[in-house]
């Protein structure tokens, strides 16, 4: 039997398995028990955050011989032929790739027809975005006043680029971006499964690389899985992670800090030669020094036992070593740098290059006075002056 992705092989199959649109699902649940389904609706939202699963399970629950039901069975023909992508009913339409007229006309002729197997006929549009003028046109009076069996579910990324006169006929629904705790708890179950050790601190980790994208974090823990060969009695520890993402080793980052909180600027540029030696992008180790210096300054402000702490996967005694060395406004400067330099790299400055100069100019800032503590010193060094007597 060929494999089967993660992403495809733990796809959600009911509202209930959507992670982080709870929001959605409720909407959408209380819409068919009510029997107040619309005729048209809009998914939009980040990728891999559940739209076209959102769209699947909708149209499972209104074909479902036991619907329309909030709680597809997921057994009878209808359900299955849905979740295999081949209902004759349930047609799902890729807009990036049938985005001219014509596709759009045949669509159109179509829907006049009745299902062949269930109640409704449905149409699925993906990135519905870049549909042309045309083709939208040419749907337009559909969508107005379609047949009584035709349900449409549309699903875009970049929703402003869908024309007003077609969001003003569809019920619009906003994905948002999964929460790291929902990703966390998902890839935690996943793994269970697959018979795959995780700590927490990789499961975070694979959880921040990912964005918000439910997706993007089952292909990342299909990956990380398939790098440790199939062999995960030991568990995946973070250096399985490193080597799948091109990140640096945790140690080769702390040294590296290390010789910035020390004025070591010569070390520093030789440790960020060891590390680009080793294959790790500039933009990648920026990155990691972001999330570390981050790590500090919440050590400093929340103490090691935060959860918003916990929750980055960071190495705890390197974070503590360095957040004593430097006093919080030191390390916020450090931040500031590091995002500045972030800002230059995306503005096409040399990746290389910028690491160095932030490198040379965070080593040179030797120690930071504190500011509020140095106005508290002169206030105690300068007598209060004495209050003016009363004027007669």
């Amino acid at each position: 039997m060929d494999y089967l992705v993660i992403a495809r092989k733990y796809r959600p199959q009911t509202f209930a398995d959507v992670s982080g649109q709870d929001v959605v699902a409720r909407t959408l649940t209380n819409a068919i028990t009510s029997n107040r389904v619309a005729h048209a609706y809009l998914f939009t939202g980040p990728r891999g955050v559940g739209k076209t699963s959102m769209a699947r399970i909708l149209a499972k629950a209104l074909t479902c011989v036991d619907g329309p039901t909030v709680t597809p069975c997921g057994i009878c023909e209808n359900c299955q032929m849905i979740a295999d992508s081949r209902h004759p009913d349930v047609v799902e339409i890729d807009a990036a790739r049938f985005s001219g007229v014509d596709a759009i006309r045949e669509l159109s002729d179509t829907a006049s027809f009745s299902p062949a197997l269930a109640r409704l006929r449905i149409y699925i549009l993906d990135e519905v975005h870049m549909l042309s003028t045309a083709a939208w046109n040419a749907l337009l009076k559909l969508l107005e006043e379609p047949p009584a069996h035709v349900r449409f579910i549309f699903a875009t990324t970049e929703v402003e680029k869908v024309l007003p006169t077609v969001l003003s006929r569809c019920q619009r629904f906003d994905f948002r971006a999964i929460g790291l705790e929902d990703i966390v708890t998902r890839l935690r179950a996943i793994a269970l499964k697959e018979q795959a050790t995780l700590s927490d601190a990789v499961l975070y980790r694979i959880a921040r690389a990912a964005g918000g994208g439910m997706r993007d974090a089952q292909t990342l823990l299909d990956q990380l899985i398939a790098v440790t060969d199939g062999t995960t009695a030991n568990g995946i520890d973070e250096a399985d992670l490193n080597l799948l993402l091109g990140a640096a080793r945790g140690q080769d980052l702390a040294t590296l800090v290390s010789h910035w909180l020390a004025g070591e600027a010569g070390a520093a540029l030789e440790m960020l030669e060891h590390t680009s030696a080793a294959g790790v992008a500039p933009a990648t180790l920026l990155d990691q020094l972001v999330d570390h210096v981050r790590a500090m300054l919440l050590f400093q402000a929340c103490g090691k036992e935060s959860a918003v702490l916990r929750r980055l996967g960071a190495d705890l005694v390197a974070v503590a070593a360095h957040a004593a060395a430097c006093t919080p406004e030191k390390t916020m400067r450090i931040c500031q740098l590091l995002i500045g330099s972030q800002q230059a790299m995306r503005q096409g400055v040399d990746p290389r290059l910028q690491l160095e100069l932030v490198s040379v100019r965070i080593a040179g800032l030797g120690q930071l006075v504190d500011v509020e503590n140095l106005l508290r010193r002169i206030e105690r060094l300068e007598p209060t002056p004495a209050a003016a007597p009363p004027r007669p």
